[in-house]
């Protein structure tokens, strides 16, 4: 009878939220990372989508599902803009339903988990759509 009453408590209660702190979201379980990039030489923008399915993408998705990755600010942008480099926004939707969006400019200083991450989503990456 104790067990039965304290698995009822448990599954009365309130779950905590998982956006309370990035520790919160448990580790590798990214599900989904969509690579947005704009602009070089060209201005081109173009996407790029790791799913569990994508062929080479579970580093990414690991990466992406990391302590490190989900330890990254919003935004690391340039002291001083300039031409011609890639803009990148990287959103990461895990298992749990809940995303984590990092922005950032080819050539600023960022932490070296945000560049092998967009780095593994450029190269195993599908390209659905080219937005214009």
């Amino acid at each position: 009878m104790t067990l039965t009453l304290a698995g009822a408590v448990a599954a009365a209660a309130p779950a905590t939220p998982a956006a309370a702190a990035p520790g919160m979201i448990p580790i590798g379980l990214a599900n989904k990372i969509v690579l947005e990039r704009s602009g070089g030489l060209a201005g081109e923008q173009t996407a790029f989508v790791v799913d569990r399915g994508t062929v080479g993408g579970r580093p990414a998705l690991r990466m992406a599902g990391s302590v490190r990755f989900l330890r990254l600010r919003p935004a690391y942008q340039p002291k001083h803009p300039c031409c011609d480099r890639y803009a990148y926004r990287i959103t990461v939707t895990y298992r749990t339903g809940l995303h984590k969006s990092v922005s950032t400019v080819q050539g600023t200083k960022a932490p070296r988990i945000l560049w092998d991450t967009i780095e593994q989503a450029e190269r195993y990456g599908v390209r659905p759509f080219a937005p214009r």
